[in-house]
Formats: C-alpha cells, sequence, structure tokens
C-alpha cells in the first residue's frame, strides 16, 4: 500500500496512527509477539522509535479511542487511516468481527461515511488479492 501519506502526518498524528494500531491490536483480549513486530515496523515507517511504541503498548489499555480520533483533523489522514486499518486487519485473511466493529468505530468517530469504508476495505482486498496474484505469477 502506498505511504507517501505518511510525509503529510505530523509527529503526533503519527503517535495517534500508532496508538490506534495498537487498539485495534488489543481489540481480541491480547497482543500476539506478531503483532508487536508489526507495531514497531509501522513506527519505523513513521520514524518513531521503537521505544516509543513500548510505551503505547504499555498504557494502551488505558487509552480513549475518541481522543486520540479527534486529533487527526484532516479527512484524507483519516481516511488513510482507514485504509491502514482494513489493511491490517485483512492482512492475515482472517477479518475478526471484533476489528470491524472497531474499524466502524474509527469511521464514525471521525464522521467518515459506512459506504465509504466498505469502498476502502474492498480496494484493499482487491490490493491484496493482487500481490498474491503476482507472487504466484513470479514464483514467490
Amino acid at each position: 500500500m502506498g505511504d507517501d501519506y505518511i510525509s503529510g502526518l505530523t509527529y503526533d498524528e503519527k503517535i495517534s496512527f500508532l496508538k490506534i494500531f495498537c487498539m485495534l491490536v488489543r481489540a481480541d483480549g491480547y497482543i500476539e509477539t506478531e503483532e508487536v513486530d508489526f507495531l514497531n515496523m509501522v513506527a519505523q515507517k513513521y520514524g518513531i522509535d521503537s521505544s516509543v511504541v513500548i510505551g503505547i503498548i504499555g498504557e494502551s489499555e488505558n487509552l480513549v479511542l475518541a481522543d486520540e480520533v479527534r486529533k487527526i483533523t484532516n479527512r484524507t489522514h483519516i481516511m488513510q487511516l482507514i485504509k491502514e486499518l482494513c489493511f491490517f486487519a485483512n492482512v492475515d485473511e482472517n477479518l475478526d468481527e471484533k476489528e470491524v466493529d472497531f474499524i466502524i468505530q474509527v469511521a464514525q468517530l471521525s464522521n467518515i461515511e459506512g459506504e465509504k469504508v466498505v469502498q476502502i476495505n474492498r480496494w484493499v482486498l482487491d490490493s491484496l488479492a493482487l500481490n498474491k496474484a503476482g507472487k504466484t505469477i513470479l514464483g514467490q
């Protein structure tokens, strides 16, 4: 997925993105090692030190989703957040109901239409399928 949007995010927005990703990861009640690895990879992509991620994970039970979503005021950034949430929720090919509920809640808090979320998720699924097909074609 394209990462061009990252350069337009403020540091605080990047931190909010990470906090929201952490809340999504925690939606099922626990955080697995692979999910911590994902959060660290995202932090690296955003130029944020992994020690910050450890702090976010430690405080994740006390985070308030509405507070973090409100910190992202640019509609394009919110759309990118929803895209990234859909990507992360679908990447393991096992979209959990709690993940869906979480993404819908983010959309509602940011006044993003439900149909827009469906379109974004459809695009993410198509992108994942094309990527998988490409790997098959290339023998990877």
